[in-house]
């Protein structure tokens, strides 16, 4: 109880699933696939070698699918240079001085991250994979499915011993949605460390969150009462508005892309009436910041009012459904938390760390929520963990 006798839950903190791929997959994956896991494997294996980068993901020399936001704005042609650039905190949006790193072995160390919760204030920390959910732009459906059946055991045994402490979210495979099922359904039923089950902020084959196909996972996740966390990532599959719009700029896709990612999940699921199709549904939404909330359910709940039509499922204003099936995370350093906690209440918001990539507040993040003084007392404690217990019932205090 590490917040005045209150619960700490670091709702999204991650595994790097790619710095070993070896170590997370091989002795998991379906026999079955385990010729293409080997190519993978041999493939990340060259590129450490020749120290190159194993991102799979996210990079202009990924491994599977690469992807560029190296131009800088005002200028043209850079022909593949780029400047050095401060190290940033997205959290703050500061130039700030370099943290100590965080030790590789915690992907494969479950005590050393518990020893970095210890000293950073957290009790419980649920993770995400940092590149998985985008195995979608693979060919084979089943591969993609097999490394996230993989990677669910994985994290399974990562979290075995950690008393609770630990939780790992289920990656949902968008492609093949009766499978998604009966994973979860095995996980949720297997696993209590489970948190949740990931789904991107949209699918692969573009459409949105409210794409009718999804139905049966949204109902699965009521009936087992887990939540539908939705997370992304900057340039990676599956792709959502401004990543072919912004001419590569990384200045415009790091302060837009993810927000906009978590504007058109919020819209698609309310307006698609996934919340009154299926009521008992919880669903957070992580690494979108947070600010732009008030103005978007106030144009949500404009739009509900003007053209009901629009949006026949939808039964409720879009901010009624706020803090009861809605979450969203904050970030320990974004500005006016203040402001969307007095515009939409003390029951919306989550705790966030993104630990330990670059721009985490590690180990300063519950204490930089904690010494806001012009956030309640009792907001602080519902940030730092009460709504996420609300969020994932499995989480106890």
């Amino acid at each position: 109880m590490s917040y005045n006798g209150h619960l700490v839950v670091d709702m999204d903190s991650h595994f790097r699933e790619y710095e070993d791929v070896d170590r997370t997959y091989r002795d998991y994956i379906d026999p079955a696939y385990r010729e293409p896991f080997e190519r993978l494997s041999l493939a990340v294996a060259r590129r450490r070698e020749s120290g190159e980068t194993t991102a799979v993901f996210m990079n202009p020399r990924a491994i599977i699918e690469p992807a560029d936001e190296g131009r800088p704005l005002g200028l043209q042609d850079m022909f593949g240079l780029h400047r050095e650039r401060p190290v940033r905190t997205k959290a703050e949006g500061r130039v700030r001085a370099q943290r100590e790193p965080v030790r590789r072995d915690v992907h494969w160390d479950p005590s050393i991250r518990l020893e970095d919760m210890d000293r950073a204030g957290i009790d419980v920390s649920l993770m995400f994979p940092s590149h998985a959910a985008s195995y979608c732009t693979l060919r084979d459906v089943g591969f993609e499915s097999a490394l996230h059946q993989a990677h669910h055991r994985y994290m399974s045994n990562y979290c075995s011993e950690a008393e609770g402490r630990l939780r790992w979210a289920a990656i949902a495979t968008m492609r093949d949605v009766a499978r998604t099922v009966e994973e979860i359904t095995y996980w949720a039923e297997s696993d209590d460390n489970l948190g949740g089950v990931l789904l991107s902020p949209a699918c692969p084959n573009g459409r949105l969150l409210d794409n009718p196909d999804l139905h049966p996972i949204y109902e699965r996740a009521q009936d087992l009462e887990i939540p539908i966390l939705v997370h992304g990532g900057v340039l990676r599959p599956p792709y959502t508005a401004g990543a072919y719009e912004l001419d590569d700029s990384s200045f415009l896709l790091r302060a837009f892309y993810q927000p906009w990612a978590g504007m058109t999940a919020v819209g698609a699921m309310i307006g698609g009436g996934v919340f009154d199709l299926f009521p008992r549904i919880k669903v957070g939404v992580f690494e979108t910041s947070a600010g732009w909330m008030p103005w978007v359910m106030e144009q949500l709940d404009d739009g509900f009012e003007s053209r009901p039509d629009a949006v026949p499922n939808l039964k409720q204003r879009p901010s009624e459904i706020l803090g009861s099936q809605l979450f969203h995370a904050v970030e320990a350093g974004e500005k006016y938390i203040e402001h969307c906690v007095e515009e939409l209440g003390e029951d919306v918001w989550l705790f966030a760390t993104d630990y330990p990539h670059t721009g985490s507040p590690w180990p300063n993040g519950v204490q930089r929520i904690a010494e806001r003084p012009e956030l309640a007392e009792s907001a602080k404690i519902k940030i730092l963990g009460a709504n996420a217990q609300r969020l994932c019932p499995r989480i106890k205090g």
